[in-house]
């Protein structure tokens, strides 16, 4: 009786192996890279953003630094919009701004109208010396 069953060289069993382990290293990459560039691709849609945005109605439009940990924050919620401080004593409510006052000013602010709000706002101090008649 003869042995039917063939015998193959150690190289083949060994290269069929590697290129076993090569095409699945291959495959992996290439799925890797596909779903790497199709999160790029949402990204770039603002997908993700847009998703989120839907919810949020609150947002923080700008912040300035007073210091020490303070800070002055300018919040929009819908249509209306608040002037917010904050520091490590808590948070409190400025002003509510009006519509009308927060466009105006931010589309072109003028000199003399700021230096007249500036003396409106400013406590009256007098002129002469405390004491002088």
């Amino acid at each position: 009786m003869t042995n039917l069953t063939p015998v193959l060289p150690a190289a083949a069993v060994g290269s069929s192996l590697l290129a076993d382990w090569t095409r699945m290293l291959g495959t992996l990459c290439l799925l890797l890279a596909t779903v790497w560039v199709g999160l790029i691709w949402l990204k770039g849609r603002n997908w993700f953003k847009t998703a989120i945005d839907r919810r949020i109605r609150l947002r923080v439009d700008e912040s300035r630094g007073l210091g020490n940990r303070s800070f002055l924050h300018l919040v929009s919620c819908g249509s209306q919009q608040f002037l917010v401080s904050s520091s490590p004593a808590g948070v409190s409510m400025i002003a509510e701004l009006m519509p009308d006052e927060s466009h105006s000013s931010a589309t072109a602010p003028e000199t003399s109208d700021f230096s007249q709000r500036l003396k409106e706002a400013l406590p009256k101090v007098p002129t002469g010396r405390p004491g002088a008649p």
